[in-house]
C-alpha cells in the first residue's frame, strides 16, 4: 500500500477563536488547509483526514438548548453526527475541487463514523472535553475549564475510544487510494448492548480517535494541524520553550511533569504517545501553513521513537 498517513485537523483550525463561525469563515479556513493536503499528496502520501468538532458541536448544543421551546432538542451524539456532516461536507468539496485543479486523480470520501466507548467509563461522571466558545466569565450551569490565554470552556465527558466500528469499510477505501474523512469530531460516540449500538452523549477526543484508527489501519504516521506551531514546555509563560524533535521517552517525561493541559494539548501528546507505543514511527505536530515544513524537519514539532 502507498505511504499513508493520518491527518487531524483541529476544530480550532475550522472555526478559529475569534470568529463568529460563519460558513464563510469556515470555509476560507477549511481552503487553507486543503491547499496544505494537496501540497502532502503532491510528496506522494494517500490521506486519511480526521477533524475536531469542539467549537461547531458546542454551537449546535447551545442552539438545541436556546431553542427547546421550539423545536424538539437533540442529544449530543446527534448533534456530534450533524458536525461530521457539516465538516465532512466542507473538506469534501474544497478537497475534490482542488484534485480536480492540480489533475490529481483521486476520489473523496466522508464516513459518518462511530466510535465504541465504554459505558463506565469514568469521564461520564468527571467530563474533560471543552467544547463551544470561550467566555470570559465562568458560568455555573454547566461545568466549564479555564484554558491558558482563551477563557472558559463548557466540559462535556469525553470517553476513551475502544474500536472504530466502521474500520474495515475505511480500510477498503484507503487501499483503493482514495481519501477518507472518517472519525469526524473523534467520532460518534457508541455503546454495545447485547449486540446493539446504541448513541451514547459525549464527545471522543479526535487525537485520541486518530491514533485508534491508525492502529487499527496500521498506519504508521500521523500529523496533527492546530492552532500553533509547536509543541510547547511552559506554554503561555515567560519560560516558555519550543520543541523541535523529541524521542518517546523524552515526551513521556515532559508529560509526567505536567507540562501538557488536559483540555489542549494533552489529548495530542497521549495519542502520540499510544501511537510511536503502538509502533508508530513519527508523529508531527503544528499548523496547516508549516505542515510541508515540518515533514521536512524545517519548523513544528516531530516525535520519534
Amino acid at each position: 500500500m502507498q505511504k499513508t498517513m493520518i491527518l487531524a485537523l483541529g476544530g480550532n483550525m475550522i472555526k478559529k477563536a475569534k470568529e463568529k463561525g460563519t460558513f464563510e469563515e469556515q470555509y476560507e479556513n477549511v481552503t487553507t488547509s486543503c491547499d496544505q493536503i494537496i501540497e502532502i499528496i503532491k510528496q506522494g502520501w494517500n490521506i486519511v483526514i480526521t477533524h475536531g468538532n469542539g467549537p461547531q458541536v458546542g454551537n449546535l448544543l447551545l442552539q438545541q438548548e436556546l431553542l427547546k421551546d421550539k423545536i424538539p432538542p437533540m442529544p449530543l451524539d446527534v448533534c456530534g453526527a450533524l458536525s461530521q456532516g457539516e465538516i465532512g461536507y466542507l473538506v469534501q468539496q474544497i478537497l475534490r475541487n482542488k484534485l480536480k485543479k492540480n489533475k490529481i486523480n483521486k476520489k473523496v470520501v466522508t464516513i459518518i463514523t462511530q466510535v465504541l466507548v465504554d459505558e463506565k467509563d469514568p469521564e461520564f461522571k468527571n467530563p474533560s472535553k471543552p467544547i463551544g466558545p470561550f467566555y470570559k466569565i465562568k458560568n455555573n450551569r454547566f461545568p466549564m475549564v479555564y484554558q491558558t490565554g482563551k477563557g472558559w470552556r463548557r466540559v462535556v465527558p469525553s470517553p476513551d475510544p475502544k474500536e472504530i466500528i466502521e474500520k474495515d469499510q475505511i480500510k477498503d477505501l484507503v487501499e483503493n487510494g482514495d481519501v477518507v474523512i472518517a472519525c469526524g469530531g473523534g467520532g460518534i460516540p457508541v455503546v454495545e448492548r447485547r449486540g446493539q449500538l446504541k448513541g451514547i452523549e459525549g464527545v471522543i477526543d479526535k487525537d485520541l480517535a486518530s491514533e485508534k484508527l491508525a492502529e487499527e489501519l496500521g498506519i504508521k504516521t500521523m500529523m496533527i494541524l492546530t492552532d500553533v506551531d509547536n509543541v510547547y514546555l511552559n506554554y503561555g509563560e515567560k519560560n516558555q520553550k519550543k520543541l523541535e524533535k523529541v524521542t518517546l521517552k523524552e515526551i513521556k517525561e515532559h508529560q509526567k511533569r505536567g507540562h501538557f493541559q488536559k483540555g489542549s494539548m494533552g489529548p495530542k501528546i497521549e495519542a502520540s504517545i499510544r501511537l510511536l507505543e503502538n509502533g508508530g514511527e513519527g508523529v508531527f505536530i503544528t499548523s496547516p501553513k508549516l505542515a510541508i515544513k515540518c515533514l521536512q524537519g524545517k519548523a513544528g514539532t516531530a516525535l520519534i521513537r
